[in-house]
């Protein structure tokens, strides 16, 4: 079953990573209802791609573009480092535009270390925190200036711009910002396997506690995220990946929500 709607219950998004060349992803989609393909750059290949493509059109599962960093060493999970400027985004712009020659997709969610990157905790005073001389002429000039100090948020708006493509991301963060900006929609997402800091913000990878593999953790969790978040994401590079999908769709069932797009 894919989608089981529940009258009077809010249905929720389960997503999940795929196209980078592990062995889950037709069982992952037993239970997901969208799907974040790789574009071949940060893992995976542009067959992949393609045939990932193909598979999710056969299980009528929703289609996401899922571009990341050109950085195969760490599967595009290292942060962007002064110089790599210019090369990584011209990646993600060339990602983008490749898959979208395939199918159009119906969102766009930035991998790994492009997702860090752009989900930034803005500060309270972020929309006039830039200093400069003369002063910008409105808060939203001022606002767009700071949040251009950060590498990747001017182009993930371009993007989105650009291909008219909604984003998935952490509405905590500047990912709200980035959508309005672009005109585009937000879809909020809660991830069912990483630990999150206090602020909302993910634990970075490696550091302790950014992987959740305790099932009771990542139930309890999905639970506390679901009634502030539309997708719940897991990640499809994991050994038990299919059998946390298989728990995480049991338990939104069990409380009463539709599991669908």
């Amino acid at each position: 079953m894919k989608v089981s709607q529940i009258v009077g219950k809010k249905t929720i998004d389960l997503n999940v990573d795929i196209g980078e060349g592990f062995p889950f992803d037709r069982d992952l989609l037993s239970f997901a209802s969208s799907a974040n393909i790789c574009c071949g750059a940060h893992a995976g290949s542009s067959e992949l791609t393609l045939q990932t493509v193909e598979l999710c059109r056969q299980q009528r599962v929703r289609i996401g573009v899922h571009p990341g960093y050109p950085d195969r060493g760490s599967m595009g999970r290292s942060p962007m480092q002064s110089g790599q400027e210019r090369e990584y985004l011209k990646s993600i712009f060339d990602q983008v535009k490749r898959f979208l020659e395939i199918v159009r997709p119906e969102y766009l969610k930035p991998h790994g270390a492009f997702y860090g990157d752009t989900a930034i905790l803005l500060p309270d005073n972020w929309r006039t925190a830039v200093k400069q001389t003369p002063p910008p002429a409105s808060a939203y000039e001022a606002s767009g200036l700071y949040l251009a100090q950060f590498s990747g948020v001017q182009s993930l708006v371009l993007l989105l711009r650009i291909h008219r493509l909604p984003l998935m991301g952490l509405h905590a963060t500047a990912h709200r910002e980035i959508a309005a900006r672009a005109g585009t929609q937000m879809v909020k997402e809660g991830f069912g396997d990483r630990g999150y800091l206090s602020n909302g913000t993910l634990i970075p990878r490696g550091h302790p506690g950014a992987m959740l593999s305790d099932r009771d953790a990542i139930r309890e969790q999905v639970l506390r995220l679901a009634p502030h978040v539309d997708s719940i994401c897991l990640h499809g590079d994991t050994p038990n990946c299919v059998e946390y999908a298989e728990m995480v769709f049991q338990t939104l069932v069990d409380a009463g929500y539709g599991v669908g797009a």
